[in-house]
Formats: C-alpha cells, structure tokens, sequence
C-alpha cells in the first residue's frame, strides 16, 4: 500500500508542478505581450517624432538665409539688414543722410565739421 501512496503523491506533484509551469508559461506569455506592445509604442512615438523634425526642416529648407553684399565704393551706408543703401558718397552727403536719419541731432558735430574744413 504504501507504493501506492507513494505514486499517488508523486502524480499529485506532477500535476501541481505542471499547473504551476503552465501558470508561469501563460503569466511569461502575457507579459511578452505587453512588452511587445510597448515596443510598437515607443517605435510609433519616435517615427511621430522624426517626421515632426523632418517636415520643421523641410519648412526651414525653403528660405535662403545666406546673403552677399557687394560693396563697390569707399563709402557704403548699410541699413541693420545688410541692405546696401547708396555706396560711393562723399563724406559731406553722409552727413547730411546721417542728419536726416536721426532728424537732426547731429547738427553740432556737422557744424564742427565744417568749421574744421
């Protein structure tokens, strides 16, 4: 009799060691699935992302932000965006654009000038 238990216990700790290996085999299959999910998360979020900074460079690639300017005389008056407003002038008609720009308030170091000369 006792053979008997002894199997009975032995099959009963097979089937308690398979239930327990087919517990931990649906839990390991279930937690593949979430990651798996995540992955697919994380790619969608960073081709979201790509595309984002792909199309802003896209958008910035239609502007030419290079420029040249040409200065061709000794004298160039150049506005704050590097327009070239009139070159080969003569000192006298710099003055007198320089007065018209800041109305008037050179009016003193113009008249110094010309006492000079």
């Amino acid at each position: 009799m006792e053979n008997r238990d002894n199997l009975k216990e032995e099959e009963e700790n097979k089937v308690f060691s398979y239930e327990l290996l087919s517990d931990a085999r649906d839990n390991n299959e279930r937690w593949f699935k979430a990651f798996i999910a995540m992955v697919k998360v994380n790619v969608a979020e960073l081709l979201a992302i790509v595309i984002v900074v792909l199309a802003f460079v896209w958008y910035l690639n239609q502007y030419d932000f290079t420029s040249s300017i040409e200065q061709n005389g000794v004298y160039t008056l150049i506005d704050s965006e590097g327009n070239v407003i009139s070159s080969d002038i003569t000192p006298e008609q710099i003055n007198e654009i320089m007065e018209i720009i800041n109305d008037g308030k050179n009016k003193d170091n113009t008249e110094q000038n010309k006492e000079k000369r």
